[in-house]
């Protein structure tokens, strides 16, 4: 609750230390690491024409397919275009990797699950 310039929090149940100026609510963001890095480097050709691609109005997503587009811009994959993105007629969920073509794929960042 605020009161002006101040904030008051409560915390119930809390193990000692003091309450955080900053709660944060939810689950947290997906970020890019080295595993997912890995994996997308065993599932997709460095020489393949790649699509990033977000779910329209999920920022979470949208801010995670750019850490993948910039991951892959500077990991040896050339040919990278994105972040796209989209409104899809049922809800994806995750992350997505589909081979269109021998040499196209798009990936497609769904909501978390």
């Amino acid at each position: 609750m605020s009161n002006g310039n101040n904030i008051f929090i409560t915390s119930h149940n809390q193990m000692g230390g003091i309450t955080a100026h900053t709660v944060n609510f939810g689950p947290a963001a997906r970020s890019m690491n080295s595993q997912l890095g890995d994996q997308l480097k065993q599932v997709v050709p460095f020489a393949a024409k790649v699509k990033v691609v977000a779910v329209l109005g999920d920022g979470e997503a949208f801010g995670f397919a750019n850490q993948i587009l910039a991951w892959m811009k500077t990991n040896g994959y050339s040919n990278v275009d994105g972040v796209d993105q989209a409104v899809y007629s049922s809800p994806v969920i995750g992350q997505n990797v589909n081979k269109l073509s021998e040499k196209e794929y798009e990936i497609i960042i769904g909501a978390r699950q």
